[in-house]
């Protein structure tokens, strides 16, 4: 699924325009974006947490030089399933292997 498969099926649920939909999604992105960008965590119930982790300077392998080279300190996002999510991605796999053909 992409975006706009996305936008259509949100549209569709809460019977509003596809533009409507697109705004709201972009709106939610875009919070989510900020709340991290200042180190806030972001935890959507049942759906899991958007985070940040920080990596300190750290001296590394580069491959593409094949020589090492000093990774400055970095902050980067990191998303934590939730446990509901795992859940039941794993109950559909588990379902899928069961059903019959």
């Amino acid at each position: 699924m992409d975006q706009a498969e996305l936008i259509e099926l949100v549209a569709k649920e809460l019977g509003i325009s596809n533009a409507q939909s697109q705004r709201l999604l972009r709106a939610t992105l875009r919070e989510i974006r900020d709340l991290l960008r200042v180190g806030h965590a972001v935890t959507l119930p049942h759906l899991g947490t958007f985070d940040t982790a920080t990596y300190e300077e750290h001296r590394g392998y580069r491959p593409a030089s094949n020589d090492f080279a000093l990774f400055p300190k970095r902050r980067v996002p990191v998303f934590r399933t939730g446990t509901l999510l795992r859940e039941d991605v794993y109950d559909i796999e588990s379902d899928e292997e069961g059903a019959p053909t």
